[in-house]
């Protein structure tokens, strides 16, 4: 019997298949952990979509976790079911990118959505949960296929099931906590919602063409892809302009609306009321059954500053030399920070707000826009002078809840912590109601830290108080003024402005200091309050 030859294998064959196996399976945990973590963020970033419009409160926050634990569940039924059928990376990349495309186009139309349920539902719980499915069902659903559907594309035996399903949903969840504190401790603080979520949608199309790769692992696919990328985002409309500062688009669809209250948002901080008069559109806390005016914009002119003491408060930008670096403590509608950066092309201003509810509420209503010139930021201003040894030229404080000023940022110490962060030649200015106790405590306090204080009273109970930590002649900051009006072309004519300066002399009133041990803000409030209760 002749002897059988052995079946030849080509050198190579098995190795080959080995490695593009291996690099199949590396894609699809890529795209688990990326899937992972698109999942976790944008259930974080769904706070920011409905905390402007039905609070922060408990109610938002159950309606968003439901709608995600209802959207994942879901997807894992359809994800299963789909793989079943149909154990394609192709059709599981499909899946993604459509999520992911949704992601893209959410900022669009989410601000439409948003007002006609909040005009149409009254129960709060009820409108924040349809809220919530109406934006964030689909994609979670979409991108919740993705374990599942993983698992059968890795599977090769019965016998691996377990480690296969651990592996899947282990690096799953790992993304998740990623996205989850990405998202929270970093992306929130630095940029906007708009943003985070178009690049949200770009992440999960770049995990979508990895898993066409693996479909297609051809010469060329990755170019292909790349084109695909790039055709994709060119379609994206365009981000915001760096200097826009104001979303138009928002500011006419508040014009358009009927008088009366547009929101009423709830948060750790504020009761905060949303108004239409006419062409104004106020932002209010209610504290105590007090509605307090915080601030007041302007629909129809975004240079307008309706507010006599905003106006007169523009003046402290003709003390420094250059307010190139300005800082503000209170954001309220944002009207002070959005006038002057619009008029200061080339300034840098940071913003301060203890309340986040404060910020989202001022992008979605009052249309606000960050850049990289002007910049809001949530917390305390005084931790945040403390945490942060940067110098600026200009600091301007403005931070009231309601009626009053936190006792903290009343103080000796804190104006002298103010004082520590101008820069050579800076200035600072503070918003400070008059006609009453506090108001003779806190002159004398400043004039403590400060050697020169000039006093810009409005006449509405209300003065600006500029202060500088080495004494600014008049016919300086009189030609500043005159340099930066011709420059910049001010709405409010800062030389105009400057007339109504008036310079404080110490008296030998029985005015208290105020400091951090001793400050009894509160009751030195008490008197003459009710002039600057809501008329």
């Amino acid at each position: 019997m002749p002897a059988q030859r052995p079946i030849e294998v080509p050198v190579g064959h098995i190795d080959a298949n080995s490695r593009n196996t291996l690099r199949n399976a590396i894609v699809i945990c890529i795209a688990a952990f990326v899937t992972g973590a698109i999942i976790m963020s944008f259930e974080m970033l769904g706070s920011r979509y409905l905390n402007p419009y039905f609070g922060s409160g408990i109610y938002t926050w159950a309606s968003l976790i439901s709608t995600v634990l209802l959207a994942l569940t879901a997807g894992y039924f359809a994800g299963g079911t789909l793989a079943d059928r149909t154990a394609s990376p192709g059709v599981l990349a499909i899946t993604v990118m459509i999520g992911s495309l949704y992601l893209l186009v959410l900022p669009s139309f989410s601000q439409p959505i948003l007002e006609f349920v909040l005009r149409t539902i009254e129960d709060i719980r009820a409108a924040s949960l349809l809220a919530a499915i109406a934006l964030m069902f689909l994609p979670v659903t979409l991108l919740g296929m993705y374990s599942p559907f993983a698992i059968r594309l890795l599977l090769r035996s019965p016998q691996s099931s377990g480690r296969v399903s651990g592996t899947v949903y282990g690096i799953s969840t790992a993304g998740s906590i990623v996205g989850t504190l990405g998202t929270t401790f970093y992306l929130i603080p630095m940029m906007g919602v708009r943003a985070i979520t178009l690049g949200l949608g770009i992440l999960g199309l770049l995990a979508g063409l990895l898993l066409l790769a693996v479909k297609a692992p051809k010469r060329g696919t990755s170019g292909i892809a790349l084109l695909l990328l790039l055709a994709i985002t060119a379609q994206i409309p365009p981000g915001e302009a760096a200097e826009n500062l104001i979303d138009a688009d928002i500011r006419a669809a508040m014009l358009k609306r009927p008088d009366g209250r547009i929101a009423h948002l709830e948060t750790e901080h504020n009761d905060i009321f949303v108004t239409k008069r006419q062409t104004n559109l106020v932002m209010s806390f209610q504290i105590k059954g007090w509605d307090y005016t915080e601030s007041v914009v302007n629909l129809a002119d975004p240079d307008d500053l309706p507010l006599p003491y905003t106006q007169t408060m523009t003046v402290a930008v003709s003390y420094p030399h250059a307010p190139a670096k300005i800082l503000m403590l209170g954001l309220g509608g944002g009207s002070i920070s959005a006038y002057l950066g619009r008029f200061i092309p080339d300034a840098f201003i940071t913003t301060i707000e203890v309340d986040p509810g404060v910020i989202s509420a001022a992008k979605a209503y009052f249309g606000l826009r960050e850049t990289e010139r002007v910049r809001f930021r949530a917390g305390d201003g005084r931790v945040f002078l403390n945490r942060n040894t940067e110098r600026y030229d200009l600091i301007l404080l403005d931070a009231y809840r309601g009626g009053y000023v936190p006792f903290h940022l009343l103080t000796r110490e804190f104006y002298a912590l103010v004082k520590e962060r101008l820069a050579p030649g800076g200035a600072a200015a503070f918003n400070v109601h008059d006609g009453t106790k506090l108001y003779a405590s806190t002159l004398r306090t400043l004039a403590e830290v400060f050697p020169q204080l000039e006093l810009y009273p409005t006449g509405v109970g209300e003065t600006i108080v500029v202060g500088a930590p080495a004494l600014i002649h008049k016919e300086i900051v009189g030609r500043n003024a005159a340099a930066l009006q011709e420059r910049y072309g001010f709405r409010f004519t800062l030389p105009q402005l400057l007339q109504h300066r008036t310079v404080y002399i110490q008296s030998q009133s029985a005015a208290e200091i105020i400091t951090d041990d001793f400050a009894p803000a509160d009751i030195y409030d008490v008197m003459g309050r009710d002039l600057r209760r809501r008329q």
